[in-house]
């Protein structure tokens, strides 16, 4: 059956081994049914594909009576379209093997949080959906802000927000994807009824301050749309599409990072007056409120702070030297990692995220690294097990924590 699935994903034998790390051989004979799949990567297969083990684990024979509609997991539908390549799905199957590994982590180290459920489910309860989807939206982002804390102090929330969803178990991925067109997508991760949501933004030619968009963006999507579809895509340059769901994400996104009195409260502690605005003073706006400038001007327009011609205007000014001596974000990786100490760059485990083992790198979030680290320390875990997780061999493991975390040999 593994085979028939493999085919109906637009996975071959080859890529999915490359992507788990094994040898191409061991995976050729399970979807031959020439030897068994081990329980433990039963599970895995499970978790990435998108499939229940039952239907993983049936013989060669029954798979051949099966229609591809009958299992191909509907994530695959929408991984399948004339814009996507195959970068696409090997970064799916990829971000569904860690969904998989940190529901794992968090059993052992009972840290389990599934507090994102009543989040979504109180902005549900209280959205009504035959209203305009941009109002939707709009209160959908207060009903965040405020029951997650993240409206206290009326200022840009784009430092904070990660490890704020991340504490509510929210999965976020943001890596290189140079081949691929999509800016951002949501959707589930981990098997029934242990999913979590998760989102994704592609970091290739995106700004800090764009990503902060795309990040939240994809969280409406995952909030209003996780339940009647398998996956949310947006393509590079998305926010203006017609659709509801599109309409209703990118007006959530915008309340959530610059509602309206934050954006007056940057204006007024920086002396900005609307009818003499600068490059310079736009600048300061995009590093205050940690948005891209276009959110900015659309955020000032609808709170009836400049006119549609302003706006225009408005969005033609470069600010890009302005806002690099403003904030480091603004930088790129080169030069910002220039400007850290070693104890800096110690702690945000530069160059220690990134998955080797897989064919395709890909880069891990800071507290899921942490987490497996700190498993090991505590015993909780061995470094192979841990090795496992973090997607690279024991002797990667050993040299890029050992020392600094004192992780030992088993």
């Amino acid at each position: 059956m593994l085979n028939s699935i493999l085919e109906a994903t637009g996975l071959d034998s080859q890529t999915c081994a490359d992507l788990l790390g094994i040898n191409r051989d061991v995976l050729v004979e399970w979807t031959a049914a020439q030897r068994s799949i081990p329980e433990s990567y039963v599970a895995l297969l499970s978790d990435a594909l998108g499939v229940d083990v039952e239907t993983l684990t049936k013989s060669v024979r029954h798979s051949r009576s099966q229609r591809d509609s009958d299992i191909t997991p509907a994530i695959w539908y929408k991984f399948k379209g004339e814009n996507l390549v195959s970068a696409d799905r090997e970064a799916v199957f990829l971000i569904r093997q860690i969904g998989h590994f940190q529901n794992e982590i968090e059993h052992v180290t009972g840290k389990r949080s599934v507090a994102w459920k009543p989040t979504f489910d109180a902005i549900r309860k209280e959205i009504d959906s035959q209203a305009p989807p941009g109002e939707q939206g709009r209160k959908a982002a207060r009903i965040l802000r405020e029951s997650t804390g993240l409206a206290h102090g009326a200022t840009g929330i784009g430092e904070v927000f990660r490890g704020n969803l991340r504490r509510q178990g929210i999965l976020i991925i943001e890596s290189p994807l140079p081949e691929s067109r999509v800016e951002g997508c949501s959707y589930n991760v981990g098997a029934h009824p242990d999913e979590r949501p998760c989102i994704f933004a592609n970091t290739h030619h995106t700004t800090w301050f764009r990503r902060n968009a795309i990040l939240i963006h994809e969280l409406g999507h995952a909030i209003f749309d996780s339940t009647s579809a398998a996956a949310s895509l947006d393509f590079r340059g998305f926010g203006e599409g017609k659709e509801v769901s599109e309409q209703r994400a990118e007006a959530f996104a915008q309340e959530a990072l610059i509602p309206r009195e934050v954006l007056f409260h940057a204006v007024q502690s920086h002396g900005i007056k609307w009818d003499s605005i600068s490059a310079e003073g736009l600048a300061t706006l995009v590093a205050t409120t940690h948005v891209e400038l276009r959110m900015v001007i659309k955020a000032a327009a609808s709170g009836g702070f400049i006119s549609d011609a302003d706006a225009e205007r408005l969005s033609e000014l470069n600010i890009t030297e302005y806002l690099r001596s403003l904030s480091d974000h603004a930088l790129t990786t080169t030069e910002y990692l220039a400007t850290l100490s070693e104890e800096k760059k110690s702690k945000l485990l530069i160059g220690n995220r990134t998955a080797t083992n897989p064919s395709r790198s890909i880069r891990l979030p800071i507290q899921y690294v942490m987490t497996v680290v700190e498993a090991v320390r505590d015993r909780q875990i061995s470094t192979g097990k841990a090795a496992e997780f973090l997607m690279i061999s024991k002797q990667d493991l050993e040299s890029r924590f050992g020392n600094h975390l004192g992780i030992n040999e088993d």
